[in-house]
């Protein structure tokens, strides 16, 4: 019992790390303490694989996501990161990662993604996501394209 609730305050210690103060090292680090613990944890691994890419270990970040989505082929959250870790390298597998995470869960996070990746491929099915999103959190949606999205929607 102990094991799980000290996992779970790791597991929210290793997000704010990574999601509030990105500090993607200390992020790394929590999460390897959370892998000796169980290491098969799920969360662990997917923030752990979020985090490096965020410091330049690209090709480990690439084999963690290819773990994770070995050991969980139907959950979203693999598929989302590997769509990040395709944005800049090769558009067109970017956009099939983010595809089929949607199909596994459609959430405000894959579908954003995907919208902008179409927004900087100008393919005009970038808006039928953007109003996906904002039909999933419309709160969210305005906050997002307030103060993330750069560039002016037609």
């Amino acid at each position: 019992m102990f094991k799980k609730f000290e996992i779970r305050m790791k597991l929210d210690e290793a997000r704010y790390y990574h999601n509030i103060l990105e500090d993607e090292k200390a992020a790394i680090k929590i999460c390897n303490e959370i892998l000796k613990i169980d290491e098969n944890n799920r969360d662990a691994l997917l923030i752990k694989a979020g985090s490096l890419l965020y410091v330049d270990k690209e090709k480990e970040a690439f084999e963690l996501t290819n773990k994770i989505i070995d050991m969980w082929p139907d959950h979203w959250e693999a598929y989302y990161l590997l769509g990040f870790l395709y944005f800049n390298v090769n558009e067109k597998m970017a956009v099939e990662a983010f595809e089929k995470s949607i199909k596994l869960e459609e959430n405000f996070n894959n579908t954003i993604a995907i919208a902008q990746l179409l927004y900087f491929l100008e393919n005009p099915y970038h808006e039928k996501y953007l109003m996906k999103a904002k039909k999933l959190e419309p709160e969210r949606f305005e906050k997002y394209m307030k103060n993330s999205w750069e560039w002016e929607i037609c």
